[in-house]
């Protein structure tokens, strides 16, 4: 199950979010190929790591997306 995000993930490449959400979206990418890697694999200590780099990963970019997100608001508010 995937999270939802307030306000959701943006597409457009010219939105100020579009970076920190590629890099959420790519986050998410990478902790399911991990998961679907200790399925098929035999090393499962190997891909239990993985697993935990990935969800870290996925962690520092969604603080990253709040802060931008601070930022966003904190410069619109200044304006």
């Amino acid at each position: 199950m995937k999270k939802t995000y307030d306000p959701p993930l943006t597409e457009n490449s010219n939105a100020p979010l579009f970076r920190v959400d590629r890099a959420v979206r790519l986050a998410h990418e990478r902790l399911a190929s991990a998961i679907d890697m200790k399925r098929h694999h035999t090393s499962h200590s190997l891909a239990q790591e993985v697993i935990k780099e990935a969800r870290d990963s996925l962690r520092k970019a969604e603080q990253q997306r709040e802060l931008k997100l601070k930022e966003l608001a904190r410069a619109e508010a200044e304006f």
